[in-house]
């Protein structure tokens, strides 16, 4: 089961041989702070002389109440194949649930949002994303990519680091219109992180799959921490949780090509046994693995989650579409990482063999937090190529994207009787696009400019289950102010740890 590497070869955490091209520097862990020149010579910001304790435990930010709005005149796109798409409709909101849709709704008492300029439809759903590398953000350089500043940075992590980081993708997040993520944790280091994250959860008001995973360190031959993964899980969990039904738990495995089969197996069997969702990476570049035997295991299914997959052959789509088991696909980080090739083809395949295709952002380190953009990336690389296998395959077409950024994220997800689609009865995520922006000008059919026109800048108003986090273009949700500073503070103090290649130098942090 394991993938054509060698089996002594160092991996990454997510099975990628570590390759030397990322240079022998790039891989000193914890060196003491270097000078370096050129584009590490930046300072931190002078907000980061701020109080660190604040960072360590930093109270709860109350979020909005849910009230009641109706929406109106807006132009729906509601990826409800009842419903389909509405010109000037309105949509009436209570308790945080979608409670009418039609034209000429009245709702005496209502608060009346103007959406006659909008296209207004479901938030996004991202199904990938390791959001606790977001303060590495822009420390990639030629030389050093993503996997070698990751590396770097693993063994500083902090409890106050991965909150700030945390709330840094969840607020991005929410200005984007994205209103669900999975917090794919592939670096499990402590019970203290993983509360860290717990409660950056509960105060960014996003609806979310945390999957529990491994140390970023641990050997190939060691089992993540179940122990640690049935206490969270019991802890924040359970009938009396915090998070309601916004926030639900899994685990994500380092799959059949970094473990043994009995590992693998361990692991999968204790996250069945507990009807848990799990996720595992699949391959970008060189490496992969067949999935059919995890059909043969009985692991292939709805709530198992394959992200990247770019090198999966004709049987393993043919498993995935007959069991239900979805793919999470990140279209940037596949351009960039997939270095063998054949991310447009095998998303073209994906999608005609009937597999599940849904959307991610993997890092924001690789990929701009804008399901636009990668909707329409998608639909970039989603057409037949001459004389290739994928010729006479059926294009991807903007419905189909929007589908992959909404609907197809929640049924990935297991949420889709809550969320992915503007329909009665479900929970109010909400998102509200600027028609007139300069760049959305003059205005035409509405599923291509969602799917190939509009951008994360355009968002003017966004619902979380009821709640209005964003309005008029800017967060009302979240303390960004607070959020940009305890994430630049941090990031500041990780790079002075970790040394190396990515150390701070120089001291103009005033300017900022």
């Amino acid at each position: 089961m394991n993938g054509n590497h060698d089996n002594d070869t160092p991996c990454d955490c997510c099975g990628e041989p570590i390759e030397p091209r990322f240079g022998r520097r790039s891989l000193l862990l914890g060196a003491s702070g270097i000078a370096c020149t050129g584009v590490f010579g930046l300072a931190a910001p002078a907000i980061m002389e701020a109080d660190s304790a604040r960072a360590q435990q930093p109270a709860p930010q109350a979020l909005p109440d849910r009230k009641e709005y109706l929406i109106k005149g807006g132009s729906l796109i509601t990826v409800d194949d009842k419903l389909g798409n509405i010109e000037g409709a309105d949509i009436h909101v209570r308790n945080g649930e979608i409670v009418a849709i039609g034209a000429g709704l009245q709702a005496p008492g209502a608060e009346v949002i103007d959406a006659s300029r909008m296209i207004v439809m479901p938030g996004m759903i991202d199904t990938h994303f390791h959001i606790w590398t977001s303060i590495m953000r822009n420390m990639l350089a030629p030389g050093l990519e993503y996997f070698a500043v990751k590396r770097a940075f693993v063994p500083q992590m902090t409890p106050a680091a991965f909150y700030a980081s945390d709330m840094l993708a969840m607020a991005e997040s929410l200005n984007a219109g994205v209103t669900t993520l999975h917090n794919y944790c592939h670096h499990v280091m402590s019970p203290d992180t993983v509360e860290a994250e717990m409660r950056a959860h509960r105060d960014s008001g996003m609806r979310a799959l945390f999957t529990f995973g491994h140390h970023d360190a641990l050997e190939k031959d060691k089992l993540i921490d179940l122990d640690l993964a049935g206490r969270v899980q019991k802890q924040w969990f359970g009938t009396d949780s915090q998070f309601g039904d916004m926030v639900t738990f899994g685990l994500n495995s380092r799959g059949p090509a970094v473990l043994s089969e009995k590992l693998f197996r361990t692991e999968m069997d204790w996250a069945f046994e507990r009807n848990l969702p799990v996720a595992m990476h699949a391959g970008q570049g060189g490496y992969s693995y067949s999935i059919v035997p995890l059909k043969t295991w009985g692991y292939l299914g709805p709530k198992t989650i394959v992200v990247h997959f770019v090198h999966a052959k004709p049987e393993d789509r043919a498993a995935m579409a007959e069991t239900g088991a979805p793919l999470s696909y990140s279209v940037h980080s596949e351009l960039r990482l997939g270095n063998s090739g054949y991310q447009a083809q095998q998303l073209v395949h994906m999608f005609n063999s009937g597999v599940n295709v849904s959307l991610s952002f993997d890092a924001n380190a690789l990929a701009p937090i804008d399901m636009f953009e990668s909707m329409s990336t998608a639909w970039y690389m989603g057409i037949p190529f001459k004389g290739t296998d994928t010729e006479k395959s059926r294009p991807i077409n903007f419905s189909d994207v929007i589908k992959m950024g909404t609907i197809n994220g929640a049924k990935a997800l297991g949420i889709e009787d809550k969320t992915g689609s503007l329909t009665v009865g479900k929970r109010a995520d909400i998102v509200l696009v600027r028609s007139d922006d300069l760049n959305m000008l003059p205005y035409g059919r509405p599923e291509g400019m969602i799917g190939r026109t509009a951008r994360a800048a355009n968002v003017d108003t966004v619902f979380v289950d009821g709640r209005v986090m964003k309005r008029g273009g800017k967060l009302v949700g979240l303390d960004a102010g607070r959020i940009k500073e305890d994430a630049v503070r941090e990031a500041y103090d990780l790079r002075r740890r970790a040394g190396g290649d990515v150390a701070v130098a120089g001291d103009w942090a005033r300017l900022f």
